[in-house]
């Protein structure tokens, strides 16, 4: 204290910045420092009184100044629970919110005053006309009708303000950042030790009993159910370097690409990648779930479930669940069922489905109930459940369900000998065919008349309607000639749709490959043989003779799209891949198109035109919808396997060896086997795949 040279507390110098004020906290200062030069979040946590908020305060004045923004609240005429949120420059936001009081202060203002003056003269007029006319009965007339305008002008008062309020609305001001120059700081001291990061009551983790089983997303999209400990332990065992312990938990961060079980997204069953897994020992009460189709699951009891809630999905604690709530889960068998039809209509109609089936709910518990009984039950309308009680207007969605299960095509299971076909028409409209925008029409366009006849008898087949019902097929074509069919039958919309078929203009939209087309092979054959029939450009012998132009299949995007057509093609290449053909490169380039104000790109993905390549794509792929392309690649095949024959003859005689010679003409043993051998190559036709 001897050095310390000062008379008073005046005579010592204070650090203009507050964090420099901090005593007692060196290591914490120099954190917070680098933490705003890096600008880094940091977690404080320590007793009360250790100076957490004046460190958060110090940081606040050490970020560096940004554009400050007012945040305001305005009330939302549609949704009263979910406000409009804006933001304005910081400042602007107390004008805005003066300037409307006064403007919904100055309504009716003018005709207030107005009116008070004729309330005035209403109340003297009775006496003028008193002593005008010397007559009581005119004084009597003019005192109840200055009686009747009072009267009116109380009321117009209070309808006055009424009428007012949905004109102008005030909005809150949420954030006020009114002559503020640095980052804001919130203190938010007080929540209890728990509230950040769990007590020991609470099951941070959600966790499941070790033999639970998942649906885990194999290869190519195939579904495999397993026992999620078995799974975990593998790859615990994989990466058993980079396991993290404490006690007896363990966590694991996954690499990419590493698990995708089934989960949901955006209101859908799909999969999902798992980014880390845990596991610990746990003592405590678990929860088993038994569903209708006798499936448990067995979680601890605030592990949250996916329940369907007024046709949506709502995550609900496990100890929470009732006994009527119903699970979200995914038969393996069933690939679409009433729900996934009714999901493709509007809200409105989805919630009129949920009314109708709740009435049918309490018309099966209660019999002996009336309609009206039943609407009073429900909250609704006696005219809605006199009408289902008739039978009479029941929602479009269900009257859709009910088409489709008359034709056995509700639930739509694995089994179902319809599938192929099905898949066979869900491919094309993800090439030349598709549905309209407005859900008004299924189509396909070919050049050849006879392609989109069979696409009309398939549909037919499908859904067994006599040719021509709500079927059209145009003639005419902007880029040369071409034939337009049409079906308008909404049921059949709706069907493709729930099924994943692709609506409205493709090339502005992200293109999702149906997965359930990977449970079977005749499934992918049959989706993939009417792509390409739309999308793969066939091959002709080169003018040299020795070899074939571009063998490739190629979409459109605009851009913003890339990341979606990449995938998408990548699906496409594996699916060759798997039949033995080989790939090249994707390519991509920009095109201009008129129907489309923003710029296109357009994506190739190139297949090898060696001789085996063309054997496998014959052999094991199709090509559905354009006879005219199965024709070309069949002429090109066996036009290339005869040039390909006279010039290893040629070699031959000029004393070439059988290995030079396959080396000089780039082919394989099987290859030259089925040359020597003249075998004739057809590719397959559509009808080949049905009996």
């Amino acid at each position: 204290m001897a050095s310390l040279k000062f008379k008073s507390t005046a005579d010592i110098k204070v650090p203009k910045r507050l964090i420099d004020q901090v005593l007692g906290q060196d290591e914490a200062v120099k954190v917070m420092k680098k933490s705003a030069e890096q600008r880094r979040h940091v977690l404080l946590i320590g007793q009360p009184g250790t100076g957490k908020s004046m460190l958060g305060v110090g940081l606040a004045e050490l970020l560096p100044k940004e554009k400050l923004t007012d945040t305001l609240s305005f009330p939302n005429p549609n949704d009263e629970n979910n406000p409009l949120i804006r933001t304005v420059p910081a400042g602007q936001g107390r004008d805005l919110v003066a300037k409307s009081r006064i403007q919904s202060m100055g309504m009716f203002k003018n005709q207030n005053v107005f009116l008070f003056i004729l309330v005035i003269i209403s109340m003297i007029v009775p006496w003028w006309a008193r002593s005008h006319y010397q007559s009581d009965i005119m004084f009597a007339a003019f005192f109840l009708g200055g009686m009747v305008f009072l009267g009116a002008f109380v009321i117009f008062l209070n309808l006055g303000k009424r009428m007012s309020s949905p004109q102008v609305r005030v909005p809150k001001l949420i954030v006020d950042n009114f002559r503020k120059k640095q980052a804001p700081f919130n203190d938010a001291t007080g929540a209890h030790a728990g509230a950040l990061l769990g007590d020991c009551l609470h099951d941070p983790f959600q966790s499941f009993r070790h033999s639970q089983v998942v649906t885990k997303v194999g290869g190519k999209d195939s579904f495999i159910c397993v026992e999620i400990n078995k799974e975990i332990d593998t790859l615990f065992s994989k990466y058993e370097n980079k396991i993290e312990r404490r006690g007896n938990y363990e966590a694991l961060h996954l690499s990419k690409d590493d698990l995708f079980i089934l989960g949901e997204t955006n209101g859908s069953i799909s999969p999902v990648e798992v980014l880390s897994s845990n596991r610990y020992d746990y003592n405590g009460e678990m929860i088993k779930l038994t569903t209708s189709e006798n499936k448990e699951l067995v979680v601890t009891a605030e592990h949250k479930i996916a329940i369907w809630k007024n046709n949506k999905i709502e995550y609900i604690e496990a100890k929470d669940i009732k006994e009527s709530d119903k699970v979200v889960s995914k038969s393996e068998d069933i690939i679409i069922d009433k729900q996934d039809i009714i999901g493709t209509y509007d809200e409105r109609q989805q919630e009129q489905c949920r009314l109708y089936y709740q009435y049918l709910d309490i018309k099966s518990k209660n019999p002996t109930w009336g309609y009206k009984r039943i609407a009073k039950a429900m909250n609704q309308k006696i005219d809605k459940t006199r009408w289902w009680h008739a039978k009479k207007h029941i929602p479009v969605p269900i009257q859709t369900v009910q088409w489709l299960k008359k034709r056995e095509l509700l639930p739509l299971r694995i089994d179902n000998p319809k599938l192929p076909l099905i898949a066979k028409v869900l491919g094309a409209t993800f090439g030349d065919g598709g549905i309209f925008e407005n859900l008004n029409a299924i189509f396909l366009s070919s050049k050849e008349k006879y392609n989109v006849e069979e696409f009309g008898r398939d549909i037919g087949k499908i859904f067994h309607f006599n040719k021509g019902e709500n079927s059209r097929i145009i003639e005419g074509g902007e880029f040369g000639h071409s034939w337009c069919y049409q079906n308008t039958n909404r049921n059949i919309i709706r069907f493709f749709s729930a099924l994943g078929s692709p609506i409205g203009k493709k090339s502005s939209n992200n293109l999702t490959m149906p997965l359930w087309i990977y449970k079977r092979d005749n499934f992918k054959q049959e989706f993939f043989g009417s792509l390409f029939g739309s999308e793969l450009g066939i091959p002709k012998i080169h003018v040299d003779r020795v070899r074939l132009n571009t063998l490739d299949f190629a979409i459109t995007g605009e851009k913003g799209l890339e990341q979606n057509r990449i995938e998408f093609i990548e699906n496409i290449k594996e699916y060759l891949n798997s039949n033995l053909i080989k790939t090249g490169k994707i390519s991509t380039r920009i095109v201009n198109t008129k129907y489309s104000k923003k710029e296109s790109v357009l994506y190739r993905l190139l297949i090898s035109t060696e001789f085996q390549n063309l054997i496998h794509f014959a052999n094991n792929c199709k090509l559905n919808y354009c006879k005219y392309k199965r024709d070309k690649l069949t002429s090109t095949v066996n036009e290339f396997r005869e040039e390909k024959r006279k010039k290893y003859v040629d070699l031959i005689s000029q004393g070439y060896g059988a290995e030079s010679a396959m080396n000089l003409l780039n082919l394989t043993p099987q290859a030259l086997y089925e040359i020597l051998n003249e075998t004739n190559y057809v590719i397959k036709e559509p009808e080949a795949a049905y009996s």
